[in-house]
């Protein structure tokens, strides 16, 4: 579990602006949020902006995404500039994150996704242009971002079928391979699909799964 402490020592050092408190469960964080075009060690010339943000905090994290919000009215709120409806920014899709990420820790966040949310966002006003190209909104970026994740073509049908073989604790060997080759798992590709299961735990692709909502009727015809 993620305690104050925690956050503390995270945002002392690089992120000297903000303040964290404890709030009932929560760990809210305000303040001025720097960002740095590259690592704060390559970086010796300091931060190239900053943006006033409110962060909302579970002791859950990371399995809880925090909510993050951009409170000086600088950035739009307009999903073009990829701000949610609930006005939380949408700093990134949590499941990859976790999926390519081998650290975890909320000073990983700060560093990481965040930054290079707010980086994307400062070059934008600069230029007009997103540095790290930009994923469709919605469903379709959510589709781009899991079968990125697990390496596979973004094909709904052959990802709604791998999540659902992924979400099992140990996929089952009868069941028809993702390849589409009309072979049991067991006998085709087993190995690649237990390699990909160390990659994204089960309860991350349940997590996927959740978020794609697919219909009862489109479960039924992907072979599940």
């Amino acid at each position: 579990m993620l305690s104050l402490g925690e956050v503390k020592a995270a945002i002392v050092f690089d992120q000297p602006k903000l303040r964290a408190a404890q709030n009932g469960q929560k760990i809210q964080i305000e303040g001025a949020y720097l960002v740095f075009e590259k690592d704060v060690v390559a970086a010796p010339d300091g931060p190239i902006a900053e943006f006033d943000i409110r962060m909302e905090l579970s002791d859950l994290y990371p399995r809880r995404e925090p909510k993050v919000f951009e409170v000086g009215g600088r950035i739009p709120r307009i999903p073009d500039r990829h701000i949610n409806p609930n006005g939380d920014c949408c700093v990134t899709v949590w499941e990859n994150w976790l999926v390519a990420a081998r650290d975890h820790s909320f000073g990983s966040f700060l560093s990481g996704p965040l930054n290079e949310y707010f980086l994307g966002q400062f070059w934008f006003e600069k230029t007009g242009k997103w540095p790290f190209g930009e994923r469709a909104h919605g469903t379709p970026g959510l589709e781009e971002a899991y079968a990125d994740a697990l390496g596979i073509a973004n094909k709904r049908k052959g990802l709604l079928y791998h999540l659902r073989l992924l979400s099992q604790d140990w996929p089952k060997g009868h069941w028809p391979c993702p390849c589409g080759g009309n072979t049991l798992l067991r006998h085709c590709h087993r190995d690649d699909l237990m390699a990909m299961h160390q990659r994204v735990p089960s309860n991350v692709a349940r997590r996927m799964l959740f978020r794609l909502n697919p219909g009862k009727k489109e479960m039924i015809s992907g072979g599940f």
